[in-house]
């Protein structure tokens, strides 16, 4: 088994939307794990690494949106064409990065 290398804790999230913004280019994806500091984002298609990339969620149980911009640090490709990226976040405000930690330690309990 190889080592977790993630410095915060993941959740794997089912059934959130997320609205993916690369560019001027806006449209819908699914949210599929989310950390303090990175989210694992399902999209339509594949887009380059470091391409800069903003997600925005709202969580469960949260109340807020989280609005994180990054870079793509990641691409999971399917076999059915559709297509996952990490993001790395740059500079989340200290507000969605609460909202995050809250999931998160909601969804530890």
């Amino acid at each position: 088994m190889g080592s977790e290398r993630r410095r915060s804790p993941r959740v794997v999230v089912t059934d959130v939307s997320a609205r993916v913004t690369v560019g001027s280019e806006t449209l819908t994806g699914k949210l599929q794990d989310i950390c303090r500091d990175a989210a694992l984002v399902e999209v339509e298609r594949s887009y380059p690494l470091q391409t800069p990339m903003t997600i925005e969620v709202e969580l469960p149980g949260v109340k807020g949106v989280i609005r994180a911009s990054g870079h793509v640090i990641r691409l999971a490709p399917y076999e059915d064409g559709r297509h996952s990226a990490a993001v790395l976040f740059e500079d989340l405000p200290k507000e969605h990065q609460l909202r995050i930690d809250l999931f998160i330690s909601e969804q530890e309990a």
